[in-house]
């Protein structure tokens, strides 16, 4: 037999997990402090409402026999119970980057983030003209290049406009 393996390259590549999650969260708890509680920052999970029909679709779904359903839940062997599944180092989760006092809100960007570099992240667009940045979403392949967008956003005039707003509403 063949060996299908030969041009498996085991050390092309160091596998870097991405510390957005820690990053962006620290930052949020930062601003709370440099505002003395007047403008606070939020960096969370997008959660998004179900529709009527997906809803009932799902209630009508869970009352199916298995062989009906289109996903199946896996039983997997003795020997694989206990391992992590890798397959979520490449599952995005949508998160936001808002910041907030009592009357306003304001959604800076959202990340699309995953376990391991490329993540994306689509900053608000008066932002990206201010900076000149052409996409509406651009790829971050390390924590520093994260940082140091991240950085730049948080620089930007608009932005400092807007937190100048909600701390002069707050007065």
């Amino acid at each position: 037999m063949a060996d299908l393996w030969k041009d498996l390259n085991l050390f092309a590549e160091e596998v870097v997990e991405s510390q957005a999650i820690e990053i962006l969260r620290e930052q949020a708890r930062l601003l709370n402090k440099k505002t003395n509680g007047m403008v606070k920052a939020t960096f969370s999970k997008i959660n998004y409402k179900t529709s009527f029909v997906e809803t009932f679709v799902e209630a009508v779904g869970t009352a199916m026999p298995d062989y009906l359903k289109s996903e199946k839940a896996e039983i997997l062997e003795d020997d694989l119970k206990d391992k992590e599944d890798l397959n979520e180092m490449y599952t995005s989760v949508r998160y936001k980057f808002e910041i907030f006092n009592d009357t306003y809100r304001f959604r800076i960007f959202t990340l699309n983030y995953k376990k391991i570099f490329p993540i994306q992240i689509e900053i608000d667009g008066g932002i990206r003209k201010e900076l000149n940045i052409q996409s509406a979403s651009e790829d971050v392949n390390s924590d520093e290049e994260l940082t140091e967008l991240v950085s730049k956003v948080f620089s930007s005039r608009k932005l400092s406009t807007i937190i100048s707003k909600m701390m002069s509403q707050q007065s």
